[in-house]
């Protein structure tokens, strides 16, 4: 008895020390190849610190680990295979076989992809993803002088002997264990295995919690080649190649006739014409809230509205009537919000971190003004690679679950709203104490599903959620008002994007994209409402311009406070879009290219045309970022 157990644990050490080893051994190799990277490319990071370098490497193993989780996939389920042909040695010898050969070719992919990247970093900016493939061998090949051949020549080799070294030295040590096993060992050992399988998918994922492994994870700071640094370059290649979309589906016309039209409705926005604020240097507090459109806001029970702070505080700020929401989706919301971005009806941009790099940004305009910029958030920040994102286009600090401590009601996506918005009121207030104008941007959570939240002042679950971060925003504006820094503080309303509610509401109606927006604080000059129509993109261009600040580096946000301007709002849904100005709505299926809502005959086709134009021209964007 004592020996069969002694056997068990012999062959299940053997098996989990194997996959173990092959995990190792692959996160070594992306540690050493960032290694290399930072010395490679040491002129782009001479002004970060061997501290800072450490940081990188610590955040890279958060992708290097579903690296080694890929890797070691393969040599587990070949594992599983001898636990039941440990008898058979031939059968054994001939996997040995497999296994080495599919390191040798696992090794020479690792070495040529990351040799290309660290390579391909100083003139590209960011790590190698499929935008490689658009390039022929011979192309690439001309790029290079001889001493980058002689290079990548000895890299590439340097790496195959240590990648081989390690995995032989894994397979000669723990690969299947000559014993003869019964039928018990072996049902125990194959169990262990499953559950190692299990971790080995977990790592893959990036881990238990709702953002699963993207570019974003193992960004942790304001300097961008140091985020580029931690990035492991074969899950950037893996993930962009499978996240590629095509951008040629929308092609409605020539790139003349859309760049025209675009222009046409572009005119004017430069104009300022109605100035709202007392001063051009306010400290500006934007709070995005999850989900809360028009739907919800409108809605009242009884006589009683679900949102009664927006509802009285709309009184005393500037409250516009006829703004839509750019999508249906926070990372898409987020970023027409924050880049003013048209959304995409099928895909994101932030999914596509090289690209959304180099996207315009309100937290970037007002940096280079003077303003200190932050971003606050309850969740986790690495959800479709928002803080990659946020980063990048000029946020300074980006504050969220990982870097919070608060005592409060959690939920599936994070901390409540109230403790998050209380947390953030004294940061701020604390920075405006020390005079450097602030523009502090906060995202909240609470009313997104599950709609657990500690509040119960409607039956409604989801209703009662909406009612609870809207008490939360009553306070945290309160908070504010009761401090020295009111009169020059401007807070600025909006949604991410609208929420549909009641369930009958069409993904693509303009009801379902209907969403408020407020400008509220000290700084407001008087209380207004805002007819005109306009878009979640035009927030951008009308705060800068309200500011004395350009705004001509945001193509797709128009000046609402211009009266030359073209007012109308647009969104996009899947696979679709929409307009509504003062005369109706026009809502266009590009799946069927034809008008599914027509509220206007005498405008449907200026709709059409704008809406296609903008589309097409988003994607014309996209394709030079």
């Amino acid at each position: 008895m004592q020996n069969i157990k002694s056997m068990t644990r012999r062959g299940i050490v053997r098996h989990v020390g194997f996959v173990v080893a092959i995990f190792a051994a692959t996160m070594l190799l992306s540690s050493l190849n960032r290694v290399v990277f930072i010395l490679y490319n040491r002129a782009l990071g001479a002004e970060c610190s061997l501290g800072d370098f450490g940081l990188a490497l610590l955040h890279g193993l958060k992708l290097d680990m579903s690296v080694a989780g890929y890797t070691a996939v393969i040599p587990l389920l070949i594992s599983l295979a001898t636990i039941w042909l440990a008898d058979n040695k031939s059968i054994i010898n001939v996997l040995r076989r497999v296994v080495m050969l599919y390191f040798c070719v696992v090794t020479l992919l690792f070495a040529c992809v990351q040799c290309a990247d660290i390579g391909m970093f100083g003139e590209w900016q960011s790590r190698i993803d499929s935008q490689i493939f658009i390039y022929s061998p011979r192309e690439m090949m001309a790029s290079l002088s001889f001493f980058h051949v002689i290079a990548a020549i000895a890299y590439i080799s340097a790496m195959l002997v240590v990648g081989l070294w390690l995995y032989r030295l894994a397979v000669r040590r723990w690969f299947a264990p000559s014993i003869t096993q019964t039928l018990s060992i072996r049902i125990a050992t194959t169990s262990i295995m499953l559950l190692v399988a299990g971790v080995l998918f977990v790592a893959i994922r990036g881990g238990l919690t709702t953002a699963t492994a993207n570019v974003s994870k193992a960004y942790f700071s304001s300097n961008m080649f140091l985020n580029q640094t931690a990035v492991n370059p074969l899950f950037s290649l893996l993930d962009s190649l499978l996240s590629e979309e095509s951008f040629d589906e929308y092609q409605f016309s020539s790139e003349e006739e859309a760049k025209a039209t675009l222009n046409e409705i572009m005119q004017g926005s430069d104009m300022l014409n109605d100035r709202w604020l007392r001063t051009e240097r306010p400290n500006i507090i934007l709070l995005i809230v999850e989900g809360m459109g028009r739907t919800i806001t409108d809605t009242k029970i009884g006589n009683e509205s679900v949102t009664p702070n927006i509802e009285c505080l709309a009184k005393e700020g500037i409250w516009f009537e006829n703004l839509y929401a750019s999508s249906f989706r926070t990372d898409r919301g987020t970023v027409a919000t924050l880049s003013g971005f048209p959304a995409q009806p099928k895909m994101s941009i932030m999914k596509y971190p090289k690209r959304a790099s180099h996207l315009a940004g309100i937290a970037s305009s007002l940096l280079d003004a003077g303003y200190a910029t932050r971003f606050f958030y309850g969740g986790d920040a690495n959800f479709t690679n928002t803080r990659a994102y946020l980063y990048a286009t000029g946020y300074q600090e980006v504050i969220d679950e990982s870097s919070l401590s608060l005592d409060g009601h959690r939920s599936k996506w994070g901390y409540a709203d109230d403790v998050v918005l209380e947390a953030a009121a004294e940061a701020i207030l604390e920075r405006m104490d020390s005079g450097v104008p602030c523009f502090e941007t906060i995202l909240t959570l609470s009313s997104h599903e599950p709609f657990e939240v500690p509040y119960t002042r409607l039956e409604d679950k989801t209703l009662n959620a909406f009612a609870f971060t809207d008490m939360v925003i009553g306070e945290f504006v309160e908070r504010i008002r009761n401090s020295r820094h009111w009169d020059n503080t401007l807070i600025i309303i909006i949604p991410d994007h609208g929420y549909p509610y009641p369930s009958t509401v069409s993904s693509y109606s303009s009801t379902r994209h209907h969403i408020p927006m407020l400008w509220l604080g000290g700084a407001v000059a008087e209380g207004r409402i805002i007819e005109s129509y306009a878009a979640q993109t035009d927030l951008a261009a009308t705060l800068l311009a309200q500011l004395s600040l350009p705004h001509d580096n945001f193509p797709f946000s128009r000046n609402i406070a211009s009266h030359d301007a073209t007012h109308f709002g647009y969104w996009t849904f899947n696979n679709g879009f929409g307009i509504a100005d003062s005369e109706g709505v026009t809502i266009y299926d590009c799946d069927n290219a034809q008008t599914i809502v027509s509220t206007t005959a005498e405008k449907e086709q200026e709709h059409l045309r704008y809406g296609k134009a903008l589309l097409q021209s988003t994607f014309y964007v996209i394709e030079t970022l």
